[in-house]
């Protein structure tokens, strides 16, 4: 309902007044103001706790992603609200298996605070977006396989790396 502010204004009045932990997905279309108006028209209800999840965005034309996850825009949205939590939903962003990994690897080297991925004990037999579920022990092999970002560290490489971009 983010695309539509009526819808968001909606909910926004039914939940005002019970802080409730609330994600806002991003509108389909690519729109940061849209986006950043739907989480404004929550925090105004009195909410405090909201978080937000990526789920790419359309596109016209060919593309290896299902939603093409165009991430500066959550970039931007984090600039603007430095305390949010985003969630990566790689499963809509690919609409395939073979590429989870390598999106959910983004979304942990842009520092996201979680993935949101669609598991399955049987993907083949579920009856709505098949083709981009995994089973419990994919997913487990998945979040296993996942490097998480290193904020600090002794390599002196690392050190040398930092130093440089810092200078720059």
């Amino acid at each position: 309902t983010t695309v539509n502010p009526f819808s968001v204004q909606e909910v926004a009045d039914a939940i005002k007044g019970v802080d409730i932990p609330v994600l806002v997905k991003n509108p389909i279309n690519p729109d940061l103001k849209l986006w950043m108006g739907g989480i404004e028209r929550i925090y105004k209800a009195g909410v405090t706790r909201i978080g937000v999840i990526h789920r790419g965005f359309s596109y016209h034309g060919q593309t290896k992603y299902r939603n093409v996850p165009r991430w500066q825009i959550p970039i931007e949205l984090k600039r603007n609200f430095p305390d949010i939590q985003i969630i990566c939903d790689n499963s809509h962003i690919c609409g395939r298996r073979d590429t989870l990994q390598a999106v959910a690897q983004k979304a942990m080297d842009l520092s996201f605070d979680g993935i949101m991925t669609e598991v399955h004990p049987t993907p083949d037999e579920a009856w709505s977006d098949a083709a981009q579920q995994i089973t419990p022990d994919t997913f487990g092999q998945l979040v296993a396989a996942l490097k998480l970002r290193v904020e600090t560290s002794d390599d002196p490489e690392y050190k040398d790396t930092i130093d440089h971009l810092r200078h720059e």
